[in-house]
């Protein structure tokens, strides 16, 4: 394209736009409304200015030193009289200035050396001339790499984009449908007419945000469907139930009663393991709703049927913990052998284990990533079960599966995900979901302060800590960068120092090396450290009931799933959990109103649905690396029902063309592919 030579199409192939059809996909970052009129009077700096009058004052100077060979200099003046500075450097000799006529200036204000306001290098339409753009696109974009120069890419992609690649759903259901077509729908984005709705375009709401949401899922829910049926049809590990069997036994004899949801999910399983076609099943439940326990049960289920179960968790410690109450609970295995592999385990014990398990002498084994390493062979597996599985990449997953092609898989999560919009984004697998909580365990009590007024704070982390209990703190940085304004795990550390006089206090972030976490972690468990200041690596821990008390700073930065998650670390004891979420102090209203929701809110189904409202479904489908799920247009979706059109739309279309064989599934064939190239593989099943 004329204006990228190497170095542009450098810059822009790092933002992943190395052809026409990814110009067309990169779509605004937000919009400047031409349409609009300001006062020259109420002009702030910082602030995108559209300023009607008259260009006056011209002055043109040479410069023999500094960047730039020449200033131009001239005043606006408006309709009320007010003037304003606009400046030009380096304009080319046949610029011609419109002075004296109606212009329309456009441009960033800032201040001028001397005082006051201006605006440097403004665009300058011509009333006289004809109209002016109503609505100006602005993208983001690499530097050097200007504005009107992507917008002729993308006006090149309008033009030349074949009309059955653009659009994945087929032209009569669209028509049904009432959608614009694909290409009409990224030209309002791209260039809105003059009729557009400002608001709704800034807001990502606009038909055509949802005509491109629904095309994108559409082709999303393709994949998930076809992959459905293959799995259906693909043999699985079949384990046989028994009666009086080792996991019958294992629920017998626990010390409590399993909730309603516990033995309702169970017997959703019991018969899926029993049948010859694989399980594919995703479990949904808060922190602490007891998905752990229903692992073990149907680890005992493989073992008893004569297979191999193997349960993956992202870190030593969270492995460690499930080996450790599984012998506890499960007394030692109810007559089967089960094991531990981890990065520590190394030298003679860990070859010993890993001919045990290739031989099948072993029908249970914990571990982390230790499990996916190519030296592990496992003799028969028939399970496999991935706890916190959105820790993990597609193909770490992929990597368990690959020890058993007919085991059966069972992928957990505490993530919370509002039931109506996993049910859509997971067509490809079955969804249980544990939404009770365990008899006796009281929700965390949750207070928002605002800074500087965290004293509260800190006065119940040093009644905890006083009381034989610890503490996490919670910041959003490692270090403070410019705008940190203190918000770091470093700052954070100083600070407890002075606010717990005495306490062992532990730092924990994830620049830090495996071994080096996991003692800290291990420290924290055993007693060695009162108080903890780290990041969200936290988020996913092991189980401390002495932890009584977490404090997250800057909590307006996370999400409220995120949050909840957090506040899911303490209260797992006898005592009662505290939480509390200081917000900065340039925190807005909208900020502290969404804290207070989670402060009034326990449920985890209820804090998804509100953070679904207030940020969309942002990235529910675990690590982005390569791999991962890529959706160009995910963030418009505002509502689950989006989301679950499409997968309708999907299964109807599927039911009249199976193999999207027709020329109308040409565009969804397209799509799909597409999906594929990304990275995206059908055997991420969650």
């Amino acid at each position: 394209m004329r204006g990228v030579g190497p170095k542009r199409a450098d810059a822009l192939r790092e933002r992943g736009l190395a052809t026409l059809g990814d110009a067309l996909a990169h779509l605004p970052r937000r919009y400047l409304d031409l349409r609009r009129r300001d006062s020259i009077a109420a002009l702030r700096e910082g602030l995108d200015a559209v300023v009607e009058g008259r260009l006056e004052g011209l002055t043109i100077r040479a410069r023999r030193y500094g960047r730039f060979r020449s200033a131009s200099r001239a005043w606006i003046r408006d309709a009320a009289g007010a003037r304003l500075r606009v400046v030009w450097f380096n304009l080319p000799s046949y610029a011609e200035f419109p002075t004296d006529e109606p212009v329309l200036i456009v441009g960033r204000v800032a201040a001028a050396p001397e005082g006051g306001l201006q605006i440097v290098h403004p665009e300058v339409h011509r009333l006289a001339a004809g109209e002016t753009p109503a609505i100006r696109p602005i993208y983001a974009l690499p530097a050097g790499v200007p504005q009107r120069l992507f917008g002729e890419l993308v006006a090149a992609a309008l033009r030349c984009a074949p009309d059955d690649r653009l659009g994945a759903i087929p032209a009569e259901m669209r028509m049904r449908e009432n959608l614009p077509g694909a290409r009409a729908a990224f030209a309002r984005l791209h260039l809105p007419p003059p009729d557009t709705d400002f608001a709704a375009l800034a807001d990502g709401a606009t038909a055509a945000h949802h005509a491109l949401a629904l095309d994108e899922m559409f082709a999303f829910q393709l994949s998930l469907a076809r992959d459905r049926i293959r799995s259906r049809a693909r043999a699985g590990a079949a384990l046989e139930r028994k009666a009086d069997g080792a996991a019958a036994r294992f629920l017998a004899a626990l010390p409590f009663r399993p909730t309603a949801a516990q033995l309702k999910v169970i017997l959703e399983f019991d018969g899926e393991l029993a049948a010859t076609s694989q399980m594919n099943r995703l479990l949904l439940g808060d922190v602490g709703s007891g998905k752990t326990l229903i692992a073990f049960w149907a680890a005992l289920r493989a073992a008893e049927a004569g297979w191999q179960a193997a349960i993956m968790a992202p870190t030593e410690l969270l492995a460690e913990q499930h080996f450790r109450n599984f012998q506890q609970i499960a007394g030692g295995g109810c007559g089967y052998l089960s094991a531990l592999l981890t990065a520590s385990v190394a030298g003679a014990e860990r070859a010993r284990l890993l001919r045990a398990l290739e031989r099948g002498e072993i029908p249970i084994v914990f571990g982390t990533h230790a499990l996916i390493q190519r030296s592990v062979r496992l003799a028969r597996l028939g399970l496999a079960v991935i706890d916190e599985q959105h820790r993990f990449g597609v193909f770490d997953r992929a990597r368990l599966l690959a020890l058993g092609a007919q085991a059966n898989v069972l992928l957990m999560t505490a993530t919370p995900i509002p039931r109506s919009l996993a049910l859509a984004l997971f067509r490809n697998l079955d969804v249980s979901i544990l939404d009770e909580m365990p008899p006796g365990r009281a929700p965390v009590a949750t207070r928002v302060l605002r800074e500087p007024a965290s004293g509260e704070a800190y006065a119940a982390m040093r009644a905890e800590i006083a009381a034989g209990h610890r503490a996490y703190c919670v910041a959003p940085l490692i270090e403070d960068d410019e705008d940190g304004g203190g918000a770091s795990v470093a700052a954070l550390a100083k600070n407890l120092g002075r606010e717990l006089p005495g306490a062992r206090i532990g730092t924990m972030h994830g620049r830090m090396r495996a071994a080096e976490k996991e003692r800290v972690m291990r420290d924290f468990r055993d007693g060695r450290l009162d108080a903890i200041a780290a990041t969200t690596i936290i988020e996913v821990g092991i189980d401390v009931p002495e932890a009584t008390v977490i404090v997250v700073t800057a909590a307006e930065r996370y999400g409220l799933a995120q949050l909840h998650q957090l506040r899911g670390r303490v209260g797992r004891g006898g005592a009662p959990g505290r939480c509390f979420l200081i917000a900065s102090a340039n925190a807005g209203g909208p900020a502290l109103a969404r804290l207070e929701t989670l402060a009034r809110s326990s449920s985890g189904a209820d804090v998804a649905h509100e953070d679904l409202r207030l940020r969309g479904p942002g990235d529910l489908f675990g690590s982005r690396q390569s791999g991962a799920l890529a959706l160009s247009f995910a963030t418009f979706i505002r509502d689950p029902a989006i989301i679950t059109r499409a997968a309708d739309l999907a299964a109807e279309w599927l039911a009249r063309d199976p193999k999207l064989e027709s020329e109308a599934s040409a565009g969804a064939r397209f799509a799909i592919r597409k999906l594929l190239n990304s990275g995206f593989s059908l055997g991420d099943v969650g």
